[in-house]
């Protein structure tokens, strides 16, 4: 019986993932990926060795994955249950700079709170993106990560 991922949880830096299955898998029937549907770098593994299942869980960090946890993630086991989750630390340390801007402010017109504005657009894309890859539709959850993080590169709105 191939197992499915049930949980998965990426940690505050983005460094570290965990994703929980419903059972230990078995070395003969299981290969478990980690595909990150924006960068597309992936993580292949066969039970037999190549990967650790401890106590239901595969930790995987950074290091081994090639890149940190940003993006909208699958993992599938043997090709049949997939999980979807979104990694949103890039999109947080964004939210935080606009806050910050808005904050630090000084303009003599309503330019800072286009700042706080965008902050605020990115927030509810990355909540919706989230919400959306728990409820499998990947594709819903992509377009929002990518319409978040293009906001996230507009220059900064002072200078009325």
């Amino acid at each position: 019986m191939p197992v499915t991922p049930i949980e998965i949880e990426i940690a505050p830096d983005c460094k570290t993932i965990v994703i929980t299955f419903n059972s230990d898998p078995t070395p003969e029937l299981d290969t478990i990926s980690l595909v990150n549907e924006i960068t597309t770098a992936s993580l292949f593994a066969d039970v037999d060795g190549t990967i650790s299942v401890a106590n239901k869980t595969w930790t995987v960090t950074s290091a081994e994955f090639g890149e940190n946890f940003n993006g909208v993630f699958t993992v599938n086991s043997d090709d049949t249950n997939y999980k979807y989750y979104v990694g949103r630390c890039e999109l947080d340390c964004c939210i935080a700079s606009l806050v910050q801007s808005a904050i630090d402010c000084h303009c003599e017109c309503d330019r800072c709170d286009e700042d706080l504005r965008r902050a605020e657009k990115v927030h509810l894309l990355a909540n919706s993106a989230l919400y959306s890859a728990i409820n499998d539709n990947v594709t819903d959850a992509i377009n929002k990560y990518n319409k978040a993080k293009a906001f996230c590169v507009e220059t900064c709105a002072c200078g009325c």
